[in-house]
């Protein structure tokens, strides 16, 4: 019985699942078992996994969902502790040695959290951390409730107790038009016990929509009506906070890569960037305007340019809330 069970949902992950695999591999913290659910992949991971057929376990399910993959990876696992890493992210080498620590000093935590570096979908650094002032600190349940909280699935390890008592993943929250299956997940974890936030980098997330789009970018049009009936219910709250931050966080980062290019001086990247933004909220002026802005000498591009395109030494979370 090993100490921690990794859990990797996996659908089509065939660009990065090895990367993703050999960070685990790489852990200075040793006692953990890993369990591969292939959530019925058309392309090569389940070939890519099965080169590691002695370091893994590989299960297979038909197509449903990540929050699904999550639970049935968790049912055949006998660790202690639960990490559900995504299939395109990377863990730090220290990552399960210190927030196992984090959850052996205080046996009152449902789970432990860090910080976490941005990399586009190439793997690319994009000079810049999730967590940033104001949301720098584990979140109460009214803040969970009140406003999405930066936590990734894959920076997060769960205590097996925990996990159990608050059921799991929701997998009626599945499929791409809704993905608020984590959101949820955190809520509820939230009541079994407080959380522990460890500001530390100490993974990864890979942002999977630029520039190649390595998974479809998920629409959110039914995500308030399914999880403000559920909010309203349970807790008495509205769910459009949730959902309006959910939608707005692909914009932001494309801000963030395209003035950052802009700021380097690769406006073809810089507009790519812009234009993708605009294909998430054809409703936002500032998308058409930034997008025009990298037709102007550089010069002039850059006297235009926002905080963002500036602050070469800043890592912050505005990324994910502008």
């Amino acid at each position: 019985m090993s100490r921690v069970s990794v859990i990797i949902p996996a659908y089509n992950a065939a660009a990065t699942i090895a990367a993703t695999v050999d960070s685990v591999l790489g852990q200075t913290f040793a006692d953990f078992e890993i369990i591969c659910v292939d959530d019925g992949s058309t392309d090569r991971t389940k070939a890519i996994l099965g080169g590691y057929s002695e370091r893994l376990r590989l299960v297979d399910q038909a197509n449903n969902g990540p929050a699904a993959a999550r639970n049935h990876g968790a049912r055949l696992s006998s660790g202690e502790y639960l990490a559900f890493l995504d299939a395109d992210d990377i863990w730090m080498p220290n990552f399960l040695e210190r927030t196992v620590a984090a959850l052996d000093a205080d046996p009152s935590l449902a789970l432990v959290y860090c910080n976490a570096s941005l990399a586009d979908s190439e793997g690319v650094d994009l000079g810049a951390a999730l967590i940033g002032k104001g949301v720098d600190h584990a979140p109460s349940l009214n803040e969970l409730l009140t406003q999405l909280w930066p936590i990734m699935p894959s920076a997060a390890l769960v205590r097996r107790a925990a996990y159990e008592q608050g059921h799991g993943y929701r997998d009626e929250l599945r499929g791409a038009s809704f993905r608020f299956e984590d959101v949820d997940f955190w809520i509820r974890m939230r009541e079994q016990g407080p959380f522990k936030y460890i500001p530390e980098e100490l993974i990864v997330w890979r942002f999977a929509w630029f520039p190649r789009e390595l998974k479809k970018l998920p629409d959110y049009s039914k995500a308030l009506h399914v999880f403000e009936a559920y909010l309203q219910a349970q807790y008495g709250v509205s769910a459009a906070p949730l959902v309006e931050a959910r939608a707005r966080a692909p914009r932001s980062i494309l801000a963030h890569i395209g003035l950052r290019a802009l700021r380097d001086g690769d406006r073809p990247r810089a507009r790519a960037a812009f234009a993708r933004a605009i294909l998430v909220d054809r409703y936002r002026l500032k998308n058409y305007l930034r997008w025009m802005r990298t037709f102007l000498p550089h010069r002039i591009a850059q006297s235009l340019s926002g905080g963002s395109s500036r602050s070469t030494g800043a890592r912050s979370a505005k990324v994910y809330q502008e």
